[in-house]
């Protein structure tokens, strides 16, 4: 029991944590959510799509020699589809959010309210599509990679 006590009083876990929200800020943030003014931006969710389209063109332009190759993209971009799809179904089923007044070089300038915190909206954007946009980037070296052997052989 006394090796317990002894961690509970060690100060490795010493993380600040943020202040508690009151209710003041809680309504300023559903008054803004409301009104549209921090959400994220439509167009972060096309660019992030688009990262994933151009990463799955890759593979149909570096597989497109190969049957069995391509029977395996094929599945693949039916689950790409799906797995955009889906969410975006979804998203037409609750309440039509306003559509935001501003574009989408204002959006990374702004910051806006998250569950940890205010968030610039280049960070943000960059949070989002950063995995989809280095596949593709690696995916083109992958490419290029199996059309160089294909060329020496």
């Amino acid at each position: 029991m006394q090796a317990i006590a002894t961690l509970r009083e060690l100060p490795l876990l010493d993380v600040p944590r943020p202040a508690p929200v009151t209710r003041t800020e809680t309504v300023a943030l559903a008054t803004a959510a409301a009104a549209g003014e921090n959400a994220m931006h439509p167009d972060v969710y096309k660019a992030a799509i688009l990262c994933w389209v151009g990463f799955l063109m890759v593979f149909w332009v570096t597989f497109w020699m190969s049957a069995e190759a391509l029977f395996m993209v094929a599945i693949g971009t039916v689950y790409g589809i799906m797995a955009i799809g889906v969410p975006y179904m979804m998203s037409r089923v609750g309440p039509k959010r306003p559509a935001p007044t501003f574009g989408l070089r204002e959006f990374t300038r702004r910051k806006f309210n998250t569950l940890y915190g205010p968030v610039e909206g280049f960070d943000a954007l960059l949070q989002v599509i950063m995995v989809p946009l280095l596949l593709s980037i690696g995916g083109i070296a992958i490419g290029i990679a199996i059309h160089a052997a294909r060329a020496a052989y």
